[in-house]
C-alpha cells in the first residue's frame, strides 16, 4: 500500500488521548489539508473555528448536553424536527450519553476544531471532503481525531452562536476532536467487495 492507502485503512475514531497538547504548527497543517479539499465550484465554503482551551471545550460539552435535553424534550413540536429522534432506540441512546458525569461528547480531548459553514448547495459535502482531510493529515502525524455528531445540536444554541459570531445563515457543518491517542483500537470488520461493488463494463 502506499501512503495515502495506509493513512485510509490505519485511521481510526479515537475517543481516549493522552494528556498531551498539540503544537500549533500541526494544527496549522491539520488546517492547510482541509483549505486544500475539493469544494463545489471552488466556493471553498468553510470556516474554523480552533479550541484549544481545555476549559472552553468542558463548557461546550456542557452545552451540547443542555441543548439535546431540550431538543429531546420538544422534539415533536420544534421547527427543526430531527427525523433521527423518531427512533426509540436512538432517543435512549441520546439519554444514556446525556446521564454520564464524564465527557461523553468531546472526550477531555486537548482540540477541537468547528468547521462552519453557510447554506448553499452541496456545501456540506465540501466540509465533509474537508473534515476528511482533517482527519487522515491528522492520523499520518500520529494523531487520533473523532468527528462528533452531538455538536452540531449547538447550531440550535443561541449563546453558542453570539459568543463564536455565527450569522443567520451559517452553520456547524462538522466538530472534530483531535489528540494523542492512548489506544489504537482494532479495525472493524468491513463489509466484502461483493456486498458493496457493482461492475458495469
Amino acid at each position: 500500500m502506499n501512503a495515502v492507502m495506509e493513512a485510509i485503512v490505519g485511521r481510526r475514531s479515537i475517543r481516549q488521548f493522552e494528556d498531551k497538547e498539540i503544537d500549533n504548527e500541526t494544527i496549522e497543517n491539520i488546517i492547510k489539508a482541509a483549505r486544500f479539499a475539493p469544494s463545489a465550484d471552488n466556493r471553498q465554503p468553510w470556516r474554523f473555528i480552533v479550541i484549544k482551551n481545555r476549559e472552553v471545550i468542558r463548557r461546550l460539552a456542557e452545552e451540547v448536553k443542555k441543548t439535546m435535553h431540550k431538543i429531546l424534550k420538544r422534539r415533536l413540536t420544534l421547527k427543526f424536527s430531527i427525523k433521527e429522534l423518531k427512533d426509540w432506540q436512538q432517543r435512549q441512546f441520546i439519554k444514556a450519553v446525556l446521564s454520564q458525569k464524564k465527557d461523553f461528547i468531546f472526550f477531555d480531548a486537548p482540540l477541537l476544531i468547528f468547521i462552519i459553514s453557510e447554506k448553499g448547495i452541496f456545501n456540506r459535502e465540501s466540509c465533509a471532503c474537508a473534515a476528511q482531510n482533517m482527519m487522515l493529515y491528522a492520523h499520518s502525524c500520529g494523531l487520533g481525531s473523532c468527528w462528533i455528531g452531538f455538536a452540531h445540536s449547538l447550531n440550535y444554541n443561541k449563546a453558542f452562536r453570539k459568543e463564536f459570531g455565527l450569522e443567520k445563515e451559517q452553520f456547524i457543518a462538522s466538530a472534530i476532536i483531535f489528540g494523542y491517542p492512548k489506544n489504537i483500537p482494532k479495525a472493524p470488520l468491513r463489509k466484502i467487495e461483493a456486498d458493496v461493488m457493482k461492475w458495469i463494463e
